[in-house]
């Protein structure tokens, strides 16, 4: 996927650029011959944990540890399967660039004037993009490390305190290794087995940088195609505002000079907005299938969460929580700019309402009318059509949740 077009823009008005380049790093744009890079990795990815995980089982008959195993599947199988749900999208996510630079260029007049509004919003986004996306990068390559800690502590501690017969210096059970997350490994004895389990760890822990570096692709890239979806209606709402300013053009005379200079810009906004609502179509079809995705699976997910907490206060509950509050940030991200992008969609049309549009001809009106009555349907992003994405949806998720939670601990209190 080439992207000359969109890096042509300057520097501080380029699109996404930090996961762009971690998405070319991965092989996911740029050169076809760097696919191989993530066919490796996603193989890389599922031969450790998915495939022996979802095959082999989770390798305990204790309640609590099948409970942690199946979230911890469903938490890395969403993040897996939403990735490569991506891939056939990626001709969208170009032609998504492609319309965002051609917006910017007409928002800015490609002048690159700092008093300029629409050039400082951009610039102030992009900025605030870019902090947000290193931070989640770091937090990320943190991940994996932190992930493994507990566990690995945890089982020396247990190894150099047993006794010459192989237990425990109070003599109460057999060394057995913890393992970051709950699974079996192709028949190894990794529980068991020193060597063994210090193989489960190393290779594990490549398979979680893997993960963490999915998670960056998918969570930030999905979430900053919302905002620039957002800020797009706000650089049109921006352009509408400017148009009163301008003197009304005379009703009586449409050759005069400022009825035809009004045109030409009212045009311009126009067809900013219809590239507006073309960017948001772009982004509905690429996330609304991993946003689908990843309401289902955190309702799931934040069920069995609660459950495993309620009955479990160990160092497990470390990891457990840490990909409690990774999906519920995602979960939130995703509501919470769904809802600011609709509202900034219909501000459009308020905008424009707003404007004195009585003392223009009928010519600018019927192009306002136009604008308005676009602005009035539901413009938002949907989980696979089923539902606009917003704030209130995910207060139905989190009580669906609990509810959940309620009649699965009281199912398991009566076995």
């Amino acid at each position: 996927m080439e992207l000359s077009y969109h890096r042509s823009l300057p520097p501080e008005l380029q699109i996404m650029p930090f996961q762009l380049r971690c998405m070319e790093l991965i092989g996911l744009i740029g050169p076809k011959g760097r696919f191989y890079r993530f066919v490796l990795a996603f193989g890389w990815g599922t031969f450790v944990i998915l495939l022996p995980k979802s095959v082999l089982g989770i390798g305990s008959s204790e309640l609590d540890a099948i409970i942690k195993g199946f979230a911890e599947l469903l938490f890395e199988g969403n993040l897996f399967i939403a990735v490569a749900s991506l891939v056939p999208k990626l001709p969208l996510v170009k032609r998504l660039l492609h319309v965002l630079s051609e917006i910017f260029r007409q928002a800015t007049h490609d002048k690159h004037d700092v008093k300029d509004h629409c050039y400082s919003l951009i610039c102030e986004q992009n900025s605030k993009i870019d902090k947000f996306c290193k931070f989640y990068f770091i937090y990320c390559c943190f991940g994996p490390f932190v992930f493994c800690i507990p566990a690995m502590v945890t089982s020396y501690v247990r190894y150099f305190g047993i006794t010459n017969n192989g237990t425990n210096a109070n003599g109460s059970e057999h060394l057995r290794f913890e393992l970051p997350m709950e699974q079996e490994f192709y028949w190894l004895p990794i529980r068991t087995n020193f060597a063994c389990y210090h193989l489960f760890l190393a290779l594990s822990l490549s398979a979680y940088c893997v993960c963490s570096y999915m998670s960056v692709i998918k969570v930030s890239t999905l979430l900053i195609m919302i905002e620039y979806c957002s800020l797009v209606y706000r650089l049109v709402a921006i352009r509408i505002r400017e148009l009163g300013k301008l003197p009304p053009g005379r009703k009586q005379d449409e050759t005069d000079e400022d009825e035809r200079t009004k045109m030409m810009m009212v045009k311009e906004v126009v067809e900013m907005h219809e590239k507006a609502l073309e960017a948001t179509d772009l982004v509905e079809k690429v996330i609304n299938i991993p946003i689908a995705m990843q309401f289902m699976a955190c309702i799931l997910f934040w069920c069995m969460t609660m459950v495993y907490v309620s009955t479990n206060i160990n160092f497990n509950l470390f990891n457990v929580m840490v990909l409690f509050w990774l999906s519920l940030i995602e979960t939130y991200g995703y509501s919470y700019l769904g809802t600011e992008l609709s509202e900034d969609a219909k501000a459009v049309g308020h905008t424009v309402y707003d404007l004195p549009w009585y003392e223009d001809s009928a010519q600018l009106q019927r192009y306002y009318r136009l604008m308005i009555q676009r602005s009035q349907q539901n413009t938002g992003v949907t989980a696979a059509k089923f539902f606009i994405v917003g704030i209130e949806k995910f207060g139905k998720v989190v009580n669906l949740s609990y509810s959940y939670y309620l009649v699965l601990k009281d199912v398991l209190d009566r076995l």
